[in-house]
């Protein structure tokens, strides 16, 4: 394995994406599964398949992984058989080839039957088993599919492509009381006896066209509740062991979006129901079309014992896969290099329909501190990727599921939308929705239905920023009332070539004076000189750009005047600090400016700006974790200070009539205090009258926190109460708030202990073994123990996780990525040398630029940061 910032050949797609041929398209597929969900280790399953022939044949090819073929013919439609049994597994390019023997003449219409076994204990993907807590304290289990975005190939043989777009019928064969689901209503229930066994066959309605990776179903013990407040039945599912009370939230919520969306897509919603079902152990949610899936904690809330932030993370992830609805299952990308097309839209979709949902909730600017961040930063990687990125493999597609598929796209998206006009801009998209209905979309299509409405050359203005990596930081020199605007392509590290830095971005400049922003000023070209008032001006105004701005430092420093005077709205602040970290890292600035402009920030009240800034620090923080600890001790220090007067006169008492950006101030001012005497004695006090019963002892927005401030300054005694509290946690947000505050104490036995717990089959099996450890990626010995742990337990971890989205690749993304220094870069390369990293390759190339980027920094500013820190007294 070579350099990482030179590791991208290795990344290239091969010429030929690895595709099925041509010669024949699947029409329809009768489907039928019986899982044996006592025994919960496999289930038997049949196809018939109607194709019809395109070209002349004499092979059929079709996805297939995982799967024991019991019986397979092929015949001609109503006619005579033509091939059986034996076939040819290509498991490389997870195929099945079926010989047919003679030439069939394009035109034919063919059927394809199979009988197959397949297996349930894939991890959240493909048809698999999740574990229920009876009441007895047996476990039960529940099964439901997850085939995004090629994992439906796991679950019968199937033309496994976004294009290949068939109807479907499906028979779901279960015990008589558990109930069924799939992705339409219920068309017929039959009794039958299978095995001996008096059972239940259940067929679901003929879904219309769709891809193979919508095709949901499960089969449990579920509860159910419902709202006839939309114009079809809208229901939430959940396993028997939760509270379906707790879904209440989702129902209402899914109903109003439903109409909502109807509404701005002028397309009515084309199915008879929508399930949402929550899964034991699913990450996450999947946009199955009418029966969407959730993680626990996201579809059923305890108003009551719910964070904020978690009560609107759950709505954010219902929305999304309701747009989707829409983008995505209406209208599919025609292959995986167009993933954008479903998830930036589904990301916008959600944002924009906010603003009628809740607009007090501020949802743009819950973006403007997360995605919108996590976009820049990862697209300012050497290992980024397009917007429309070209795959070939199964491991390709997989590791595009990420913040440029996301969040760079929503960007776009958003900057198209404010040129054109939001009202022209979803004309387009009506066009757009209408036009390719129940079709396949490559992006070109989306630009000639934006243009068709608008009247401009959306193809043109937009091509740049979809099929390039990248995007532009804007530097701004001074001259006597003008300025001088010169783009350059911006890199994480700094460090950009010539031949690196060929594309020009046509950019909106939208520059903010006393006067208002001027919207008309732009910068296609390399360098421009245009007029501005020298007293008060800011460029991206708004930070709808995807681009960044370096000021000199004279005019940094008045800007941050500015900011404390309240002459910059909330998106200008969070933006102004986000530019300032990422130039200041990447070394066209000192630490020293970005550190100064932090401390005008002390009294700001703004929850998303505090945001930023405690984002900024940890960045900082982060990147010094292993220097001299007199480093460390001083950059506490600094934060301490900063936040106090605001922590303190907003405090921690949280009343009846705080709206949700309220209780988020407080409890992220609270959880940023944490060093302060007076904050640790609360969470003592708390953390005692928790362990003594009092469970509301801790409000639910800092449980966290005071978790966090128990472990990080506690022992044993403190880790075993808050497992006890694990194991009797009724509320998903409490179980999930103690298995995410484990990682948080630094003692060198309990960091051990998390690690083991990890790993456990029950953590495992609910997929918390990633939540478990993110924390301690978050401080010194967390991170050098959890490298440690990856080197030695490696080949026992990969086969706990498995492959697939997420799962193991992530793990080793989170685990590298906390790690800064050269030595350790070093140390990365050498242990993946020689390794088969195919499933992980683009994550393990940008979190090892991202090591040497924190190293870098380090480097070029370590003497700068002390003299700061000894300057202001923090040495």
């Amino acid at each position: 394995m070579g350099d990482a910032t030179t590791n991208l050949a290795s990344l290239s797609i091969d010429e030929e994406r690895e595709i099925l041929p041509k010669n024949v398209r699947p029409t329809h597929y009768d489907l039928r599964f019986e899982p044996h969900l006592e025994e919960a280790l496999d289930y038997n399953g049949s196809a018939l398949i109607d194709l019809e022939v395109l070209e002349d044949t004499s092979s059929i090819t079709v996805n297939a992984l995982d799967l024991k073929i019991i019986m397979l013919e092929v015949g001609v439609k109503n006619g005579v058989i033509i091939a059986t049994s034996p076939v040819e597994f290509d498991t490389k390019k997870e195929r099945m080839i079926i010989k047919l023997g003679d030439k069939v003449k394009a035109g034919t219409k063919l059927y394809l039957k199979t009988a197959f076994k397949g297996s349930m204990l894939h991890r959240a993907y493909g048809f698999y088993r999740s574990p229920v807590e009876g009441p007895d304290g047996k476990t039960t289990w529940m099964a439901s599919t997850h085939m995004e975005p090629v994992d439906c190939r796991k679950v019968f043989p199937c033309f496994d492509e976004p294009a290949l777009k068939a109807t479907f019928t499906v028979t779901l064969i279960a015990d008589k009381n558990l109930t069924c689901l799939g992705n339409m209503d219920v068309a017929s229930e039959v009794q039958i006896v299978s095995n001996g066994k008096q059972k239940k066959a259940v067929t679901f309605n003929l879904t219309p066209p769709m891809s193979t990776y919508l095709v949901a179903f499960a089969v449990g013990d579920l509860q159910v509740i419902e709202t006839d407040s939309f114009r079809v039945p809208v229901r939430v599912y959940a396993a028997i062991d939760k509270n379906i009370q707790h879904g209440k939230y989702a129902v209402e919520l899914a109903s109003r979006t439903l109409a909502a969306f109807e509404k701005i897509f002028d397309v009515a919603f084309p199915l008879p129901k929508m399930d949402l079902i929550a899964v034991p152990g699913a990450q996450g949610a999947m946009e199955n079309w009418g029966l969407v899936k959730f993680g626990e904690s996201l579809l059923l809330v305890d108003e009551k014992e719910t964070s904020a932030v978690a009560y609107r993370r759950a709505g954010s992830v219902i929305v999304h896969e309701l747009a989707h609805q829409w983008f995505g299952n209406i209208v599919t990308m025609d292959f995986w290099e167009g993933l954008w097309l479903n998830e930036s839209f589904a990301d916008w979709a959600e944002l924009y329909a906010w603003e009628t949902l809740e607009p007090a909730w501020q949802m743009w600017q819950d973006y403007a501190i997360g995605g919108y961040q996590a976009g820049l930063s990862l697209d300012s990687n050497k290992a980024s990727h397009p917007i429309e990125v070209p795959v070939s493999k199964v491991s390709q597609i997989n590791q595009i599921f990420d913040d440029i598929s996301y969040n760079k796209g929503c960007a776009v998206i958003r900057m198209i939308a404010k040129y054109l006009g939001t009202e022209k801009f979803i004309e387009g998209v009506q066009f757009y929705l209408k036009k390719h209905a129940y079709g396949n979309t490559k992006t070109t299509d989306l630009w000639d239905a934006l243009s068709h409405s608008s009247g401009e050359d959306v193809g043109t203005l937009m091509e740049t920023w979809t099929k390039q990596i990248g995007y532009p930081f804007v530097t701004v020199e001074e001259d006597d009332g003008k300025i001088k605007v010169t783009q350059h392509r911006f890199l994480q590290d700094g460090i950009c070539s010539p031949e690196d830095d060929t594309v020009l971005y046509p950019l909106s400049l939208k520059v903010l004076t006393k006067d208002g922003v001027d919207d008309n000023l732009t910068l296609y070209e390399r360098t421009k000189v245009i007029d501005v008032p020298s007293d008060f001006y800011k460029l991206n105004a708004g930070h709808t750009g995807f681009y960044r701005v370096l000021y000199t430092p004279e005019r940094l420093d008045s800007l941050g005047k500015n900011a404390k005077a309240g002459l910059l709205p909330t998106d200008d602040k969070i933006g102004l600090l986000s530019d300032a970290l990422a130039l200041a890292s990447s070394g066209y600035s000192k630490i020293s400016t970005l550190l100064n402009l932090l401390k005008v920030f002390d009294e700001e009240t703004n929850y998303f700006v505090w945001k930023q800034v405690f984002a900024t620090l940890t960045a900082i923080m982060e990147a010094w974790t292993f220097e001299d600890e007199s480093v460390s001790k001083g950059l506490k220090s600094f934060k301490n200070d900063l936040v106090r007067k605001v922590a303190k006169s907003i405090g921690w008492n949280f009343e009846k009539d705080d709206d949700t950006v309220e209780q988020m101030l407080k409890a992220v001012m609270f959880a940023n205090s944490g060093s302060e005497l007076e904050v640790r004695k609360a969470a003592k006090d708390m953390f005692d009258a928790f362990l003594a019963g009092d469970d509301e002892a801790i409000n639910i927005n800092i449980r966290a926190s005071v978790f966090a401030i128990a472990l990080e300054h506690g022992s044993a005694a403190e880790y075993d109460a808050i497992f006890e509290a694990l194991k009797t946690a009724t509320s998903l947000d409490k179980r999930d708030t103690c298995i995410r505050s484990f990682g948080c104490s630094e003692d060198p036995a309990l960091i051990d202990r998390t690690l083991k717990l990890s790993l456990t089959d029950e953590m495992v099996a609910r997929n918390d073994t990633r939540n478990i450890l993110l924390a301690l990626t978050k401080h010194k010995p967390g991170k050098e123990a959890l490298w440690n742990w990856l080197k030695t337990e490696t080949d026992k971890i990969e086969d706990s996780l498995g492959h697939g989205l997420g799962t193991y690749a992530r793990l080793v993304q989170a685990v590298v990525s906390a790690l800064a220094t050269r030595e350790q870069y070093e140390d990365v390369k050498r242990f993946f040398e020689g390794k088969n990293t195919e499933s992980y390759d683009k994550y393990l190339a940008q979190s090892m630029n991202k090591i040497l980027a924190k190293a870098n920094w380090v480097e070029r500013d370590r003497d700068d940061m002390k003299a700061w820190l000894k300057e202001n007294g923090y040495a």
